[in-house]
């Protein structure tokens, strides 16, 4: 029997990322678009594992496209620091918009009985930043943030540790993620997992996991 439903944050939690922001960046720092949508995601692992801070992975961005900080000539360190900043901003501030439909058809299965999870390749810099203004990171029953446990799915540890804060068998919970890699990690270590492509499929998923019309 199915007895929770747990979510990750972007992209299903969370409106799809204003991809604008990589407009923005590229015009604070005269490089492309394409570099930041590339550059940044050999440092994320380390970043939503809780080993590096927003700042300094981009300030090792930075380093990548203009040299070492210690032998670019083109900017100061105090420079490069404030425009790492200004990239941060941008890239947290992206992921920033709440879906309102998902965040009330998962409170609505909170009220219906169901323990309500969150599981999520968090960093550190977007839960101090916006946290407090994701309900349901408030309204959570349990909330496993990658940054916190410094592990990442699709990690093993992560859902074992989902697991065992639940306190349930992985057969009992459902669980939606954004990205096929951690929807394979999850069923891989037994729990109920299905690939989010918007709220109407994961309504039906769920009500096939459930076996019950409600939604």
């Amino acid at each position: 029997m199915i007895r929770a439903l747990a979510l990750d944050y972007g992209n299903v939690i969370s409106e799809p990322q204003d991809t604008g922001c990589y407009a923005r960046m590229a015009s604070l720092s005269g490089l492309s678009e394409d570099f930041f949508r590339e550059a940044f995601w050999r440092y994320r692992p380390a970043y939503d594992r809780g080993d590096l801070r927003g700042v300094e992975m981009y300030e090792a961005v930075l380093a990548e496209a203009f040299g070492s900080l210690e032998s670019s000539g083109a900017r100061s360190h105090g420079a490069t620091r404030e425009l790492a900043e200004a990239l941060l901003a941008e890239d947290l501030a992206s992921w920033r918009r709440v879906s309102r439909d998902v965040t009330e058809w998962a409170r609505n299965l909170q009220g219906q009985g169901y323990t309500l999870a969150i599981l999520s390749n968090m960093p550190h810099d977007f839960l101090e930043r916006y946290g407090d203004s994701v309900h349901l990171f408030r309204e959570a029953d349990v909330a496993v943030f990658s940054c916190e446990v410094s592990h990442v799915k699709p990690e093993r540890a992560i859902y074992d540790t989902l697991v065992r804060r639940l306190g349930m068998d992985p057969s009992e919970i459902v669980f939606f993620d954004d990205m096929e890699a951690n929807v394979e990690g999850a069923r891989a270590s037994g729990i109920h997992a299905f690939l989010w492509t918007g709220l109407d499929r994961a309504r039906e998923d769920w009500a096939r996991a459930t076996g019950s019309a409600r939604f």
